[in-house]
């Protein structure tokens, strides 16, 4: 049996395949996992800060007048501005 890299992973839903993406283009409900932080900067150190590291799942709660994406990671809502939100690389999670 051959092993696809995570990039290739067919998803058990549709068998289409799941591809990282911004967390900006995430919609409500949606779970998923944190794959890298593509930037540095204050922001992004506080969200690693706060427990938002790739490998964690998380929960996209609303969309935010002025496009912020509001989080749930643990206990935690995170409310992130949408320039931040596109340096944060998810994937959906199979539910």
């Amino acid at each position: 049996m051959t092993h696809l890299p995570p990039d290739l992973t067919p998803s058990r839903r549709t068998n289409q395949t799941v591809r990282a993406m911004p967390l900006a283009r995430a919609q409500v409900g949606d779970m998923l996992r944190i794959v890298a932080l593509r930037s540095g900067g204050k922001e992004i150190e506080e969200l690693a800060a706060a427990g938002l590291t790739p490998g964690r799942l998380c929960a996209v709660l609303s969309l935010l007048p002025g496009g912020a994406t509001l989080v749930g990671l643990d206990e935690r809502r995170l409310a992130i501005g949408s320039n931040v939100a596109a340096d944060i690389w998810v994937r959906l999670v199979a539910g």
